[in-house]
C-alpha cells in the first residue's frame, strides 16, 4: 500500500512518465528508450513493478483528471 509520502512520490514519477510516453510513441527509438529506463528507474525507487507503474501512466487518450474524451 501507498502511504502519503510515497504518494507524491508516485504522482511526480507518473508526470514525468506521462511526458516521456507521449514523446516515445513517436518514431524516435532513443525515446522508447528513454522510457523504458525511467520507467525501470522509478519502479526500482519505488518498489514496483514496473508493469504495474506504467498502468498508472494515461495514455495520449486521457487527460489527467479528466478523463478519457
Amino acid at each position: 500500500m501507498i502511504v502519503d509520502r510515497d504518494r507524491d512520490l508516485v504522482k511526480e514519477a507518473v508526470s514525468e512518465l506521462n511526458r516521456l510516453k507521449g514523446a516515445a510513441e513517436g518514431p524516435t527509438r532513443f525515446l522508447t528508450h528513454l522510457y523504458a529506463s525511467a520507467l525501470e528507474e522509478w519502479a526500482d525507487r519505488l518498489g514496483m513493478d514496473p508493469l504495474q507503474l506504467n498502468k498508472l501512466v494515461p495514455t495520449g487518450d486521457v487527460v489527467p483528471g479528466h478523463g478519457p474524451r
